[in-house]
């Protein structure tokens, strides 16, 4: 069984958090050929913050994610999300924990194409077996600027909307935490940016914790702060980044590994 910490729901402050890994390794392959994609890392997010994850190819950080996210299973440590531990349980609990307080965007938005941006929204809802609040999805699209394209199905949509559907879809189960992998890394720059902001309104206007794993020093700069790994170890932190800082940071990020932020 998962194990349950302090409700977060409860907790008061800045010190509560959405997100917290405790020597976190996780490694590919067998013996030779091995390769260590994320050792030892520990970190902690607060609740409420917008993250950026960067590091080069190779890094550790699309693991990273998808460890904290509950996608994938670290060989040893501890994840802990919304106050949960999540190694430990089966995978029907798992599944069960990531459709009720995660969300997700990925870079290639997967929608299905058969069905309208509402039903498109709406379907984290029904695959938990919840009941689905049409007026709140309308309210949600309508936030995110697809008020008047609910009966429209994806391949009617640009790339830009396409994501603003996967967000809307990540917002409507209400989940603690959105994990976005490479969300802007298939759009334009004007859509990148309208995806970008509306990632900071989750975090700012509806109180969400955005943890977003991006090659892109600009949109770094749209999050709170940057955590930087190399070698599957975090290199250092960089908080209210402007993109010149993330870049410079970068160019040098084989300079100092250290073990934890």
């Amino acid at each position: 069984m998962f194990r349950n910490g302090a409700r977060p729901d409860h907790a008061t402050g800045p010190a509560a958090e959405a997100l917290r890994l405790v020597k976190v390794t996780k490694s590919y392959g067998t013996a030779d050929s091995a390769v260590t994609a994320l050792d030892g890392v520990t970190l902690g997010l607060a609740q409420g913050t917008f993250t950026a994850v960067m590091g080069p190819s190779g890094s550790g950080k699309s693991t990273l994610l998808q460890c904290a996210a509950g996608l994938d299973r670290p060989d040893s440590g501890i994840v802990r999300v919304d106050g949960t531990e999540l190694t430990g349980g089966g995978e029907a609990e798992l599944t069960k924990f990531r459709r009720g307080r995660i969300g997700f965007v990925f870079q290639q938005y997967n929608l299905l194409e058969t069905l309208t941006v509402a039903q498109n929204t709406v379907l984290p809802l029904k695959l938990a077996g919840r009941r689905v609040d049409r007026r709140r999805a309308r309210e949600i699209l309508t936030a995110v600027g697809l008020g008047d394209r609910l009966g429209h199905r994806p391949d009617q949509l640009s790339g830009g909307q396409r994501q603003r559907v996967a967000i809307a879809r990540a917002l409507v189960t209400e989940p603690r935490v959105i994990f976005a992998d490479e969300p802007t890394g298939a759009l334009d720059t004007r859509s990148a940016r309208e995806v970008l902001t509306l990632l900071q309104q989750a975090v700012r206007v509806h109180g969400r914790t955005v943890v977003m794993v991006t090659h892109d020093p600009v949109a770094a700069s749209y999050a709170d702060s940057v955590l930087f790994l190399a070698d599957g170890r975090l290199a250092g932190r960089l908080d209210a980044p402007t993109a010149d800082a993330v870049a410079e940071r970068l160019a040098h990020l084989g300079d100092s590994v250290t073990a934890g932020v």
